[in-house]
């Protein structure tokens, strides 16, 4: 019964983190975007490398976990953001901040503490830009699609009617907008909400449940005698859990001087932190299978080969 009631509460917890920011994220978003639209497509909008290198800077200041940084990503595809670069954000997020650098420099020393950014930085750099390079609508849901060609044709023609039609309902827009505009960006990411909950219910609850049941002594009991293939079970175990990276630096460093070796734990760590059920299943209200699979498959692959480099340096 002790055990139900806590996962009843992180449920709550999560689902509630989970629906504010979306819905907060998304206005602040939409708003930014509304009045400072030069600047974001300055900045965000190209895709070019140095975009890449800002939306890994944005990720690294942005201290979300796996699902709290969907609102965002959510936010910057409706504002027409490369889908490469909106990956390059994704991953790092979760991974990369100023709590979890100080947190590894404390547990770990400085000296892995940089190679872990460093080594992130670049390998998210490269993982993000080669996605760039191939035709990323085929990994959106059609209903996404559909949603965002509506949004084009409700101010967007070629003909001079249509072009005077246009203008105007932009004038008028701005009008309201100016006199409301909270108010009305709070509605449209609401009805944005609305289409996500049942995701969110689904993945939060698996999220909890995971949280619950995951047994605490799996890697004393389990992982401490695996070598090198200690890396590669503990990534594919880690990418469909739903942890804090924040949270499991303490645990890795007492497994770690327990006796587990550090690849391992970095392994799970990245794999852990970087990806997990409940995200996949948030993230499939957006996108296709194809892309999930990817998505899973880079965040094992960084796993895997930062905690291989851990293991034999």
């Amino acid at each position: 019964m002790e055990k139900l009631l806590f996962i009843l509460k992180d449920f709550l917890v999560l689902f509630a983190e989970i629906s504010i920011l979306f819905v907060l994220v998304s206005v602040a978003v939409a708003y930014l975007n509304e009045r400072y639209a030069k600047f974001f497509n300055e900045h965000l909008k190209k895709d070019s490398f140095v975009t890449y290198i800002k939306a890994v800077i944005l990720g690294c200041l942005t201290p979300f976990c796996s699902c709290s940084s969907i609102p965002l990503l959510n936010a910057f595809l409706k504002a027409k953001v490369p889908l490469g670069v909106c990956i390059a954000y994704l991953i790092t997020s979760p991974l990369i901040n100023p709590i979890i650098v100080v947190m590894f420099v404390v547990s770990f020393g400085l000296k892995i503490s940089l190679f872990y950014v460093g080594f992130l930085f670049c390998v998210i750099l490269l993982l993000s830009f080669c996605v760039s390079k191939i035709n990323t609508q085929i990994f959106f849901n059609e209903d996404f699609l559909k949603n965002d060609l509506e949004q084009k044709s409700s101010c967007c023609s070629n003909d001079n009617s249509s072009k005077k039609t246009c203008e105007k309902s932009k004038s008028m827009f701005e009008t309201n907008l100016r006199k409301n505009k909270i108010k009305e960006l709070f509605w449209q990411s609401f009805k944005e909400y609305k289409k996500i909950l049942p995701y969110i219910i689904i993945g939060m609850g698996i999220g909890a449940l995971i949280q619950g049941f995951f047994p605490e002594d799996f890697f004393q009991n389990y992982m401490k005698d695996y070598g090198v293939l200690g890396v590669f079970i503990a990534a594919f175990i880690g990418v469909l859990l739903y942890m804090n990276c924040t949270a499991m630096i303490p645990v890795a460093l007492a497994l770690t001087t327990s006796g587990i070796p550090l690849g391992i734990m970095m392994s799970f760590l990245i794999a852990g932190a970087g990806c997990s059920l409940p995200e996949l299943i948030l993230l499939k209200r957006i996108f296709k299978v194809s892309f999930l699979v990817l998505f899973a498959s880079m965040i094992v692959f960084i796993a895997i080969s930062f905690g291989l480099l851990m293991f034999f340096i």
